[in-house]
């Protein structure tokens, strides 16, 4: 138990503790940005949807940041515990955090007189949020660039802004505020899809050789 206590302690100081104080910040700003208060179920969802799924990115994409140096990265494969473990876990912790900010954040716009079904808005969010981190997290891996990964997820979700991406199609992130859930069902299969992808490529290429 110690030994669990240690490992999420250390990688969460090291690749979690500055990301989840963007996450936090960014989402102190969107209240000043657009109202969160007094909106009806379809602006409540354009809010979680638009907005507050971006935290997906600053929470997900740069957790393989600390080992992108050379340096660093041979010092880690020398460990006994194999990188994409670290990654996992790293994967699960900001999972959870991702979980609990959305429904902080949505905790504070039901105070605010917002009308939404709760549970469902918060899981929609966390969804959109996690396909959009995990695209990037996948493209960061495999290109050894957090700022790749970033790019990569911004592009996405810019795509989805003025419609260039078919409300139907099973990239949409945007679903929700049309009253469809079908399509989070699949973002949710890519998003396994992606982090899946990213660490059984870590695990390979850390694999011995013959």
């Amino acid at each position: 138990m110690r030994r669990i206590y240690m490992a999420c302690s250390t990688n969460f100081h090291l690749a979690i503790r500055n990301n989840l104080f963007l996450a936090a910040v960014y989402l102190w700003i969107v209240p000043l940005l657009r109202g969160i208060a007094n909106l009806d179920a379809v602006r409540s969802a354009e809010c979680l949807e638009q907005s507050v799924i971006l935290i997906g990115m600053f929470l997900i994409i740069p957790l393989n940041a600390p080992e992108q140096s050379r340096a660093i990265r041979e010092v880690v494969c020398t460990k006994k515990t194999p990188h994409w473990k670290i990654l996992f876990l790293r994967l699960v912790m900001s999972m959870m955090l991702l979980v609990m900010m959305t429904g902080i954040f949505s905790g504070i716009m039901v105070w605010k007189n917002c009308t939404f079904p709760f549970i469902p808005y918060v899981a929609g969010t966390v969804i959109s949020a996690t396909a959009l981190g995990s695209s990037g997290f996948l493209v960061s891996e495999l290109s050894n660039s957090v700022a790749a990964g970033y790019l990569v997820s911004m592009g996405y979700y810019l795509l989805n802004l003025p419609g260039n991406i078919w409300d139907e199609s099973i990239f949409y992130l945007f679903s929700m505020s049309r009253g469809s859930y079908t399509t989070k069902l699949w973002l949710a299969l890519l998003s396994v899809l992606f982090m899946a992808g990213a660490l059984i490529y870590e695990k390979s290429r850390n694999s011995p050789r013959a």
